[in-house]
């Protein structure tokens, strides 16, 4: 269930999505996903044939994902953990998300990441 959509001031759409559910007799995993999709953006890149790799190993978009969780909530501290779990997200993550260099660092940091491994795969093919 979505909690929340937020758009940013650097046109990013934050979601956090309502994961939660039983863990053991009357007690419950309390789990917010949040994602972000980045659409990948020729600036973010040296050039033309970077860009180009990129979308072509990443597809035209990259996700951002973060899970915050809390374990073994009764059943009554579900809405109260919930809500100090993205009062923490608003109070700390959100204005990382809503810096102007955010979406480029991550597309790059995502993109090396990517191209490491496709190295480290065709090493070791080799």
């Amino acid at each position: 269930m979505i909690i929340e959509t937020i758009t940013l001031s650097s046109n990013l759409c934050v979601t956090l999505l309502d994961q939660t559910c039983h863990y053991f007799g009357g007690y419950y995993h309390v789990k917010v996903l949040i994602f972000c999709d980045i659409p990948l953006e020729q600036s973010y890149f040296e050039n033309d044939a970077e860009f180009q790799n990129a979308v072509e190993k990443m597809g035209p978009m990259v996700r951002f994902e973060r899970v915050i969780e809390k374990m073994a909530v009764p059943e009554s501290g579900i809405e109260s953990v919930r809500s100090q779990l993205i009062q923490a997200f608003h109070d700390t993550s959100k204005a990382y998300l809503s810096n102007p260099d955010f979406a480029p660092r991550f597309v790059q940091s995502e993109y090396r990441k990517i191209i490491k491994k496709t190295s480290h795969l065709n090493c070791a093919r080799g």
